[in-house]
């Protein structure tokens, strides 16, 4: 190795040390990145939840003020090459911010889910980008594969939420689609269950017996309020499953 460093120009010592050393901070930057929209988007999931009531209140106000903030920095911290797609958040956000105290009950959660969806989509985006600076094909080739599980069980979860608005407002064969989404949505749970940990499993049998009694249920049986609180409470497993992943491969897991 002595005679390799003699040997090797000075030129190409520096370049390599260059490359390493701008390598390791694209990945300090990302993981930095990655933290940061794991908090924002519990700051997202806290203000939907605590201020749906009091949308207009000082402390629903102020939580969006921190939301806003917390973009800004994000925007300002980030890579040139980065700042368009940090740039359409902060802005997209900032609509959202500034409609939500005037929103329907309704409007409130359709708006909340756009823009929580918007951001996990980017945090997607940086966390693939971290995993292949890594240069770890095992580790991406497995968050690929937990990626497209959880979405999908993602996305059969807001179907069914929508399934179960649409039969609170007393449309056309509502239940019918209820009962449809309510057999998808199990299905995805399942799959997902057996990529995590053993408490997320708990939780998620505790979820897919409440999906039972749904299943079982004769039309109109179950309040819609019911169905919604059911996907809600599915939700917030969905996120902090979605959190402890974007935590393991932060630190290279």
């Amino acid at each position: 190795m002595a005679l390799l460093t003699t040997i090797t120009p000075n030129w190409l010592l520096r370049l390599a040390s260059g490359m390493s050393s701008t390598r390791e901070s694209r990945c300090a930057q990302y993981r930095n990145q990655i933290s940061n929209m794991r908090e924002l988007l519990w700051m997202l999931h806290d203000h939907n939840t605590r201020y749906i009531r009091c949308p207009q209140s000082p402390q629903a106000s102020k939580a969006r003020d921190e939301i806003r903030d917390f973009c800004e920095s994000m925007l300002k911290h980030c890579s040139n090459a980065q700042r368009p797609l940090f740039r359409v958040l902060s802005s997209r956000m900032e609509e959202v911010l500034q409609s939500l105290p005037n929103q329907s009950r309704a409007g409130w959660f359709s708006l909340h889910h756009r823009t929580s969806d918007h951001l996990i989509y980017i945090i997607d985006e940086v966390t693939r980008s971290y995993i292949s600076e890594l240069n770890q094909d095992a580790m991406y080739e497995e968050y690929q594969a937990f990626w497209q599980t959880w979405i999908d069980t993602k996305e059969a979860q807001l179907r069914f939420e929508q399934a179960a608005m649409r039969l609170m407002d007393g449309k056309v064969a509502a239940w019918q689609s209820v009962s449809l989404q309510s057999r998808i949505l199990q299905k995805r749970m399942y799959q997902l269950s057996l990529m995590a940990s053993s408490d997320a499993s708990l939780a998620f049998e505790r979820v897919e017996q409440r999906f039972d009694s749904v299943i079982r249920a004769d039309e109109e049986s179950i309040p819609a309020s019911s169905l919604i609180k059911i996907s809600q409470d599915l939700s917030v497993i969905l996120l902090h499953l979605f959190d402890r992943e974007l935590e393991l491969k932060n630190a290279g897991r």
